[in-house]
């Protein structure tokens, strides 16, 4: 085996062990964070029936404010680089959702991130009647 045959396939290895580990890193991050909304949906979801029987709306924007407060804590306790402005939600009568974005580093250089895959969870719960 030729010297440069042997570099273009280590270099097609490691492009290879890059990209899949890039990827594994990326699923892991969105699993994390969907199982991490699911669960602060699931623990509002008794919230939201007392904010519901009480009938007002101010009740339903507390526990609207609950939910945003409940993300942002869970994702800096797993240091996940969510921001506040990208976290909302939203009770109605029905049930309460969440929207969270956050940015997959892909390329790092210097403690900057130079190349990001963007990212986003959108979760409801709706409760039974």
């Amino acid at each position: 085996m030729r010297l440069r045959t042997f570099i273009v396939w280590g270099m097609v290895l490691t492009a290879l062990w890059w990209g899949g580990s890039t990827l594994a890193s990326a699923g892991w991050s969105y699993f994390a964070t969907q199982e991490m909304v699911d669960k602060v949906l699931r623990e509002a979801a008794a919230r939201h029936r007392s904010a519901r029987a009480g009938g007002t709306q101010r009740a339903l924007d507390e526990l609207v404010g609950d939910v945003r407060a409940s993300i942002l804590l869970a994702a800096r306790r797993e240091s996940r680089p969510i921001e506040k402005r990208n976290v909302t939600a939203s009770a109605t009568s029905t049930g309460v959702s969440a929207s969270v974005g956050w940015s997959h580093p892909v390329i790092t250089y210097g403690g900057d991130d130079l190349v990001v895959l963007p990212m986003s969870v959108q979760r409801s719960f709706v409760l039974p009647p």
